[in-house]
């Protein structure tokens, strides 16, 4: 399968939250969608890995191997963070250090090598936007923002992820705190945040100064043959 084709079952499997299974003796688990607060969590754990990004990207078998042999308990720990679902859950330290155990003990290190490149690795964001084009009409919208001409307004705010993130996504949604950190999944919340619909005015003397086609393929999410016709036009095969 080429990798256009993975990626366009990267996005569905996003969009339905679904989770990759795997066994342990007896006992089966699944890697869940990472949330912001797991992600949180877990770049401690990988901080303290001593990661070598190059050799992860170029040979991800062989970083991985070495990871499990040198830090096998961050390891360890690491995977249970991916296979532990709510926030009550990620953060009940006796549940967590019962699972880092369990794994620690029963997995051998060729196949905790295999799940560790799906922890390290799983994250698809940066290609899913690339891949729908999000990237370029973000660019194109701050293209379009240059030209507007409002010398009257100030904006506070947005200097960390509460405020670019966090609340945005509370005030879009009406979302709790609780959910946006735990509940969706991280790609998810970044995929709905840059890609809402959007719109500048811009008078004639504005619109002069931009070189823009007043154009972007939006899809209507009212329209079920047009939500139809995007879900057909992905390839499935």
């Amino acid at each position: 399968m080429d990798k256009e084709k993975q990626l366009e079952l990267d996005i569905a499997d996003t969009i339905i939250d679904r989770p990759k299974g795997f066994s342990v003796g007896r006992r089966h688990y699944y890697l869940y969608p990472i949330t912001l607060g797991k992600l949180f969590l877990q770049k401690r754990v990988i901080d303290n890995l001593d990661l070598n990004t190059e050799l992860l990207q170029a040979n991800p078998y062989v970083e991985a191997l070495r990871l499990v042999e040198t830090k096998k308990e961050e390891c360890c720990l690491l995977l249970t963070y991916h296979t532990l679902r709510t926030k009550r859950e990620v953060l009940d330290n006796r549940k967590v250090t019962s699972r880092k155990e369990n794994f620690f003990k029963a997995m051998d290190k060729e196949d905790l090598a295999t799940l560790i490149i799906a922890c390290l690795t799983g994250d698809k964001t940066s290609l899913i936007i690339q891949h729908l084009g999000i990237d370029e009409e973000m660019k194109r919208m701050s293209e379009v923002a240059k030209a507007k001409e409002d010398r009257n307004t100030f904006c506070f705010g947005g200097k960390s992820i509460y405020g670019t993130l966090i609340d945005a996504a509370c005030e879009r949604y009406k979302w709790t705190y609780d959910y946006v950190v735990w509940g969706i999944s991280y790609t998810n919340l970044q995929l709905l945040m840059k890609d809402k619909v959007s719109s500048i005015y811009l008078t004639d003397d504005e619109m002069k100064a931009v070189h823009v086609n007043n154009t972007n393929g939006m899809i209507d999410g009212n329209n079920k043959i047009s939500v139809m016709n995007a879900i057909h036009g992905m390839d499935w095969e």
